[in-house]
């Protein structure tokens, strides 16, 4: 039965935005670029992408172009894509691509494996055409140096907690009832190499299912402990994308884990909720304009639009 409306919502991470109109601005950017596809009657995948690679080649956001830098001052991102039918395909520790999110599809579509790592993950993207790309930014090396100066002098733990989450996510329900959801980043700074975060584990930084499609953002470890977004999807069978989010930044709030995560569920109903002081987020429903905000809590929340 198909009794929703298509619908987009998009994150570019949480934490404490030093720049909240690059932040809106560049959100806003994505949820056009995605909901444009929806509009178009393109699918809830291609829109999730569309949305994800404007991120992704946005400087100002942890994803792509401008990831940060490993312990070593390298950078390896991760990705992954998710349908609400299953499908699911995801890379880890992958470096010289510019659109990680569209290798994890390549994961999902053109392999029979779920996720890729490392050098494995750079050999299939040559097999396939992605050309070699450098997403170092000079700010990104100038954050890795006053890091690991400051660790240096004991000032911080290498790869410790706390901070901006600028990963970015996508989730989304297109006009056949289709949902899906895509999350993409350069993890943290001064992680050790090899590092997995929760964005490429399927039901912890980015899930897909039957009710729903969900993507997070904040401490990955503590994500991945909480499976957050499997819980989102699950929640939605009774519950609002709107309460399901809620309802899951609750939970890490009480397990102490900073988190923020986005949601949409069956009836086009999008949700967002954080515990950090401030997340980036756009959204839009099909009908009606575009809401984009980088910040503390602002307006009615998306279920009360319903």
């Amino acid at each position: 039965m198909n009794d929703g409306v298509p619908a987009l919502i998009v994150h570019g991470g949480a934490g404490s935005i030093s720049d909240p109109e690059g932040h809106r601005a560049g959100v806003r950017r994505a949820v056009d670029a995605g909901f444009a596809v929806l509009d178009d009657g393109g699918s809830a995948l291609n829109a999730v992408l569309a949305a994800v690679r404007v991120l992704e080649d946005d400087p100002v956001f942890n994803a792509g172009t401008g990831s940060c830098l490993t312990l070593q001052g390298e950078v390896e991102m991760d990705a992954a894509v998710a349908r609400g039918d299953g499908g699911f395909g995801a890379v880890t520790c992958v470096r010289g691509v510019r659109h990680p999110v569209d290798l994890a599809r390549a994961v999902m579509e053109r392999t029979d494996h779920l996720i890729l790592a490392g050098e494995g993950a750079v050999q299939l993207a040559r097999r396939l055409g992605f050309p070699p790309y450098n997403p170092v930014t000079e700010e990104r090396l100038a954050q890795w140096r006053r890091a690991l100066e400051a660790a240096e002098r004991g000032e911080g733990r290498f790869s410790r907690r706390g901070g901006w989450y600028s990963t970015v996510g996508a989730a989304a329900r297109d006009a056949s009832g289709a949902v899906a959801a895509a999350t993409s980043t350069g993890g943290i700074v001064l992680k050790l190499p090899g590092r997995v975060g929760d964005t490429p584990v399927p039901g912890a930084g980015t899930h897909a299912g039957v009710h729903g499609a969900a993507s997070a953002t904040g401490h990955g470890e503590g994500i991945l402990r909480l499976a957050l977004t499997r819980g989102v999807v699950e929640a939605m069978e009774s519950l609002s994308a709107q309460e399901a989010c809620r309802m899951a930044v609750d939970r890490a709030r009480a397990a102490g884990v900073e988190a923020g995560v986005i949601g949409v569920d069956l009836q086009g109903r999008v949700g967002f909720a954080f515990n950090t002081p401030s997340m980036a987020w756009a959204y839009r429903v099909a009908g009606e304009a575009a809401v984009a905000h980088a910040g503390g809590p602002q307006g009615v929340e998306p279920a009360a639009r319903f």
